[in-house]
C-alpha cells in the first residue's frame, strides 16, 4: 500500500500544490460553454495582503473521454482547503459523503498523509514517504502554492543548485521557464516507470504554466499527463480558480479476442441515421436494442484521451483556519 502513495503525494506536492482590499468579493459570471466559462466564480479575499497564504473551493470535476459518446457532466465535486503555515503547504480534501464512507476526507503535507473520519476525527490511515520527505524537490516545491503568483528565484536558485535543464522560450509577455526534471528525482510507485517530467512558468505572470508527466504501466501502456491551471486576475493578482488535465493513453498493441466485423464509428457523424420507417420496421421485428453506451474507434485499442475539468467555485482567501490541519501538524 505504501508504494502507489508516493505518486498520489508527489502530485499533491507539486501538480496539486499550490504554485502560490479587506472582505471584497469579486463574482465572475458564466459567458460561454466550457466548464469554466459556465460556472459563475466567486472570490472573497480577506484581508488587504496580495500574498495568498490559505485557499478554501469548493471544486467541480468534470470529465470526458474521446471513446465515448460526447458531451461533459459533473463527475464528481469535493471541499479543497490549502495553507502555508510555517515552512510546510497543507492540503485537505473533504469528499462528497456518499455511501456512509467513514474516512473519506484526507490530509497531507507532502511528507506525511492521512484518512480521517471528518465528523469524529479518528484517523483511518497514515502513512509517512520519507522518500517525498527527503526529495530535492521539496525545496522547489514544497514551500509553494501554485493558487497565485510563484518565488521563481528560489525556483531558479534551486534548479540550479540540482544542475535541473532550464530553458527559456518565447518573448515579452509570451516568455516561459522550462524546467526538466530526471526521473529520478521523482518518488516512484513500483509499477509505472516515469520517463521525463516537465514543469513549465509564465515568467510575465510569475505563475505555473503547464507541467507533463510520461510513464510507462506495467501493461506497457504510454501515459501522457498534462496538468494546465487556469488564473483569473483579481485586483491585478493571478488566482487559481482550476485545472485542466488531459490523460493520453497508448496501448502497446490491439487486444485479442475482439471481433473483427465488429463496426468501427471514430465519431457521431459515423453512425448511419435510419429513416422513421426502417426504425419502426426494424422495431417491430424486435431488432432494435437500446445501448448505453458506446465505444468509438477500433474496440480492440484501448487507447483514449480523458480531459479532466476542475473548477474552483466560491474561492475563500487568506481565511482558512488553521484548524482544519491540526491532524497532521507538528
Amino acid at each position: 500500500m505504501k508504494k502507489p502513495i508516493k505518486t498520489l503525494l508527489f502530485v499533491l506536492a507539486v501538480i496539486f500544490v499550490f504554485t502560490a482590499c479587506d472582505g471584497t468579493v469579486y463574482e465572475r459570471r458564466p459567458s460561454g460553454l466550457d466548464p469554466f466559462d459556465d460556472n459563475p466564480i466567486t472570490i472573497t479575499w480577506k484581508g488587504e495582503a496580495t500574498e495568498v497564504q490559505s485557499f478554501q473551493t469548493n471544486v467541480y470535476t468534470y470529465s470526458e473521454n474521446n471513446r465515448n459518446a460526447p458531451g461533459e457532466g459533473v463527475s464528481g465535486n469535493y471541499r479543497m482547503a490549502v495553507s502555508a503555515i510555517g515552512d510546510r503547504t497543507y492540503t485537505r480534501i473533504d469528499m462528497e459523503d456518499e455511501g456512509g464512507a467513514a474516512f473519506r476526507s484526507f490530509l497531507t503535507d507532502g511528507e506525511e498523509f492521512i484518512a480521517f473520519n471528518p465528523v469524529t476525527g479518528e484517523i483511518g490511515h497514515r502513512i509517512i514517504d520519507e522518500d517525498s520527505a527527503n526529495s530535492p524537490l521539496n525545496r522547489i516545491f514544497g514551500q509553494q502554492t501554485g493558487l497565485s503568483r510563484l518565488n521563481l528565484s528560489l525556483i531558479r536558485a534551486e534548479a540550479q543548485r540540482l544542475s535541473l535543464d532550464m530553458t527559456e522560450e518565447g518573448e515579452g509577455d509570451e516568455k516561459t521557464l522550462l524546467l526538466e526534471i530526471p526521473p529520478g528525482l521523482i518518488p516512484q510507485n513500483g509499477y509505472d516507470r516515469i520517463i521525463y517530467s516537465r514543469v513549465s512558468f509564465d515568467l510575465a505572470n510569475e505563475t505555473l504554466l503547464e507541467t507533463e508527466v510520461k510513464m510507462i504501466r506495467g501493461d506497457d501502456t504510454v501515459v501522457i499527463t498534462t496538468v494546465t491551471p487556469v488564473y483569473e486576475e483579481y485586483n491585478g493578482v493571478p488566482v487559481k480558480i482550476g485545472q485542466v488535465t488531459e490523460i493520453d493513453s497508448k496501448a502497446p498493441g490491439l487486444t485479442e479476442g475482439i471481433d473483427s466485423d465488429t463496426p468501427v464509428y471514430n465519431s457521431p457523424d459515423e453512425i448511419p441515421v435510419l429513416s422513421a420507417q426502417e426504425f419502426a420496421q426494424l422495431e417491430t421485428a424486435g431488432n432494435i436494442h437500446e445501448i448505453s453506451g458506446i465505444t468509438f474507434g477500433d474496440p480492440a485499442d484501448a487507447s483514449s484521451i480523458e480531459t479532466i475539468h476542475e473548477v474552483y467555485l466560491d474561492i475563500e482567501i487568506n481565511s482558512a483556519p488553521e484548524q482544519l490541519f491540526r491532524l497532521i501538524r507538528r
